[in-house]
């Protein structure tokens, strides 16, 4: 869906001939790539006037999963342009150039002009690309060039490293390197390489021994050949990581695949035994295992506390311009979650706002305006250098104020959305200043330039909006981890301020108006939709995007994502300070602190609670206690049915709701406010179009309004502001105005006070639990950095509290079952043996099997040690498993002891009465 303040222009159809003669409606574009921007794609095309265009669909994806069908189709123009392949990218080296060749005869047969591969697929592949331009077509964003010399991970840093753009500490050539040592370090030992597998080689003396290594492993993969093993690259890598573990002691260092995305493909290890499994898992997962691949990876240092920030750049091949950055420091597993614009009028902003309140922030905010100045200069050299001839991403991993280059990914961002929030484009005539057009979507930019290059002036990036924000709702369970398989059977329509690229799941069926039904089936990535909004101020836009999460209602059979995540994440940052400068970090740290509440959460029993409350009651207080009870219970059942939800409302109102500094909480406001803030947070309002489960029941509504209406008459009354100050005196204070309230009032107020207060004192239990869990150990210092406890950094006590948000599945003692739906293998590669064999024995720890959901793999670790007595899935690689399904049995070494229902209720009854009793 297009944000309705986008201004979308038909060049054709202005007045002015230099305008006109931008008209893109000559284009006939075949859009081969999938997922929210596919949509997003047709509905620009539409807006602006593009002759015709179609789409490719994989048959993995739109046919082989039922009701998954790509929902664009409900009200696509041109049934004849809906074109299908097996699989979008094969799963290997062959199975790649053949789809390449399939993709350019499809576009050649039925006359297309231009492909557009958004941004995923083989948006960034050099071979591709070039392909397409051979043939004639054009490729609607970067030339081959640009992915050549930028697209590519290692050819991108060794660019940077001449254009003195700093970059990462670390090895770009594994594979070279890997060639050198193999052949004795010698040119002669190059040349006998060359021979004995016929490759047309000849050395250039005027390069280094690792580049000539370079050009005879091209030439190798070209012939489809290996002149290096994986073996190789595992042991030149264990050499490599000696050396720079001399130069940069226990620190972790970063494996990268030079052609992966979206987190695919990298691996971060801190010691030597994980090297050979963190080479193959790269490999496997980036499908380059076959013969003949290209398997370099970059070797980085992992540079700790980091913030991931990039710029966000547009060329037409002679001129490049940055439109600002964006902050993605906020992701798990390599994929970014909330993405948030970054520019130097927000910088300068903030900074003008905090000068006398809060100077120290001003001149933390000053210097990251410096430091994205620079970023910002430095991705325009790199633009120009390469000769950018469309869109693309310059991106820098930031530590304080100092930058390293990252990467440049040559295609549009899943995130150009949030730049496109703060800024537009304006062309102008060079000749006539009064002839000019706007440009607000990237993808319109992008159909542009690849029409009129050069032609195109260098435009003013105007101001739209001071920032820009989008999350990514994602297929994911509450520790992140990808859960595909489930259905979509109903989603809230957008809210006012609401951008949704939702890949037109919310479609409606055009003949009945109904919600179609969608299954995330998972065979590619687990993005679902994204979610963008926009504000005068980061904190202003961060709340409206709270308030999308909070009214977002998206259900299903099966289904989970990470909507309630993000508004719990949200909601936390907009209690600390929305120009929070997390660490790339800190989203797994903050998992911990959330599966630390989960694990209290897991041994606190509300209903026994308040069963315990009624019993110790006299008549009357039961009485009151039992009008109230659905008023306090069914706001806290659902706020601690999911920590994410109670992380965010503790995390956001802490220090303002209630003081915890003491041994017992003190509430700052009266509970009866508290308890409605807690309504509005959980989106339990009375609204007529809620069915009564899902908001306040009319009689607890009538007497929380009793209530307020009761308060705001006794502050009236006695002018008095201050919940202490009027708790106080109500609990056991004189009549502070018998001018104004009789004695005998003053008896009822505290009377009616002791009443309404009657079972509030349970809202401490959101204070302590989160104490109990340390979760408010999780904080921002002065200098906008988190602050994150021990247990909730070190791995070894991290992991396990990650862990109890998606607890496996249960098995029984001589099984083991699939943690997660996915696609299962048996092996690293279809090169190599299985991971275990029937007979094997295998320790706690041991990798079994591999699970990939949305192109992650999932590498499963046997929970306990014992012998696999029967594999139940011979010759099943590559089939859909499902969660919990039985995939060995087994004879485990030792039996383990389950704890008995009366132990549980012990230990519940236990931990609940020491929550209440703090």
């Amino acid at each position: 869906m297009l944000d309705k303040n986008l201004n979308r222009i038909k060049f054709q159809e202005s007045d002015s001939s230099w305008i006109r003669s931008f008209s893109v409606e000559s284009i006939k574009c075949l859009i081969v790539c999938r997922g929210p921007v596919r949509k997003e794609t047709m509905d620009v095309f539409d807006a602006i006037g593009i002759r015709e265009y179609g789409i490719l669909l994989s048959e993995k994806d739109s046919i082989v999963y039922p009701k998954a069908l790509a929902p664009e189709l409900r009200n696509f123009r041109f049934q004849e342009n809906v074109h299908r392949v097996p699989d979008y990218m094969g799963a290997g080296k062959e199975e790649k150039e053949a789809r390449i060749k399939q993709i350019i005869e499809i576009a050649k047969t039925n006359g297309y002009t231009h492909l557009f591969a958004g941004y995923g697929f083989m948006a960034e592949d050099a071979e591709f690309i070039e392909a397409i331009e051979d043939a004639g077509l054009t490729f609607m964003g970067p030339s081959s060039h640009v992915a050549r010399g930028a697209g590519a991970k290692d050819e991108a840093k060794k660019l940077a490293r001449s254009l003195k753009v700093s970059v990462t500490p670390g090895v770009d050539n594994i594979t070279a390197l890997a060639l050198v040592r193999k052949t004795g370090n010698s040119k002669d030992g190059l040349l006998k390489v060359a021979k004995e597998n016929s490759l047309n080689f000849e050395y250039n003396d005027k390069l280094s021994l690792e580049d000539n290594a370079e050009l005879l492993l091209q030439l190798s993969y070209e012939k489809t050949i290996d002149i290096t093993t994986i073996a190789d690259l595992q042991k030149e890598s264990e050499i490599q990581l000696e050396e720079i573990w001399k130069k940069f002691p226990g620190k972790r260092v970063r494996f990268k695949y030079i052609g992966g995305g979206g987190g695919k493909g990298q691996r971060v290890i801190q010691e030597k035994s994980q090297i050979d499994s963190a080479v193959m898992e790269i490999l496997a997962e980036s499908k380059v295992t076959a013969v003949g691949s290209n398997r370099n990876f970059l070797i980085e240092l992992n540079i700790e506390n980091t913030r991931h920030n990039e710029i966000q750049l547009i060329g037409n091949g002679e001129w490049s311009l940055s439109l600002g950055g964006r902050d993605c420091s906020l992701q798990m597993h390599e994929q970014k979650l909330l993405e948030i614009s970054l520019t130097q009028e927000l910088l300068q902003k903030e900074v003008e706002e905090c000068k006398g309140s809060n100077p120290k922030k001003a001149g933390i905010l000053e210097k990251d305006l410096l430091t994205l100045r620079d970023m910002e200069n430095q991705a325009e050299v790199f633009g120009k250098a390469i000769r950018l001839n469309s869109v693309s991403t310059f991106e820098c991993i930031v530590e304080g104020n100092n930058f390293f280059f990252m990467e440049v990914n040559t295609r549009i961002q899943v995130e150009h959305r949030v730049t496109e929030m703060v800024y537009k484009l304006k062309f102008v005539n060079p000749q006539n200043p009064n002839e000019y057009f706007f440009i607000d979507s990237l993808v319109e930019a992008m159909a542009v330039l690849s029409v009129h290059g050069i032609r195109v002036p260098k435009p003013e990036r105007i101001l739209r909006n001071v920032s820009g924000a989008e999350v990514r709702i994602n297929a994911t369970n509450r520790s992140l981890q990808p859960h595909a398989g489930g259905i979509i059977q109903s989603w809230s329509p957008p809210l006012e301020g609401e951008i949704r690229d939702d890949q037109g799941i919310c479609l409606r069926n055009p003949d009945t108006g109904s919600f179609v039904h969608y299954n995330l089936a998972g065979a590619y990535d687990s993005n679902v939709a994204l979610l963008v909004s926009y504000g005068e101020t980061r904190k202003k836009n961060l709340e409206v995007l709270s308030n999308i999460l909070r009214k977002t209602e998206l259900r299903g059979q099966n289904l989970e994502t990470n909507l309630l995540v993000h508004y719990g994440l949200t909601e936390w940052i907009l209690g600390k300070d929305a120009m929070f400068k997390p660490s790339t970090a800190f989203m797994i740290a903050y998992l911990a602190g959330i599966g630390s509440l989960q694990s209290v959460l897991n041994d606190f029993d509300l209903e026994y609670l308040w069963t315990e409350k009624l019993k110790k009651a006299d008549a009357e207080l039961k009485k009151v206690l039992s009008k109230k009870m659905t008023l306090i219970l069914r706001p806290l059942e659902k706020i601690f049915s999911n920590p994410h939800l109670l992380g965010g409302f503790i995390g956001h109102y802490d220090g303002k709701l209630w003081d915890r500094s003491g041994a017992k909480v003190v509430f700052l406001e009266n509970p009866v406010l508290i308890l409605e803030k807690l309504y509005y947070y959980l989106n339990l309002e009375n609204t007529d179009s809620k069915p009564p489960s899902e908001k306040i029941w009319d009689h607890d509504e009538s007497l929380l309004n009793e209530a307020k209406e009761f308060y705001a008459e006794i502050r009236t009354r006695t002018a008095i502001v201050s919940w202490k100050e009027l708790s106080s005196l109500l609990e056991s204070g004189k009549n502070p105005k018998p001018d104004r309230i009789t004695d005998t009032e003053w008896a009822g107020s505290k009377a009616a006070h002791a009443g309404f207060q009657a079972g509030f004192e349970i809202l401490a239990l959101l204070v302590n639990i989160g104490k109990k869990a340390n979760f408010f150990g999780l904080d921002m210092d002065d200098s906008l950095e988190a602050i994150v406890p021990k247990e909730f950094k070190a791995a070894e006590t991290r992991d396990p509290l990650i862990k109890i948000l998606n607890p496996p599945p249960k098995m029984s003692g001589d099984e083991i079952v699939a943690p997660m739906g996915g696609m299962f293998y048996s092996k690293e590669a279809p090169n190599l043996p299985t991971l275990i064999a029937e007979g094997d024995h295998f320790q706690a720890g041991q990798p079994l099997f591999i699970i990939e959901v949305m192109k992650m793999f999932n590498k499963i670790l046997a929970p306990v040690s014992g012998t696999m007595v029967k594999n139940l899935m011979v010759d099943s690689d590559g089939k859909i498993v499902s969660k919990a399904q039985p995939i060995f049995k087994i004879k485990p070494d030792e039996v383990l002891k389950e704890e008995s229902p009366e132990e549980i209720r012990s230990r519940r009854v236990k931990v609940t009465t020491e929550l209440a009793a703090s």
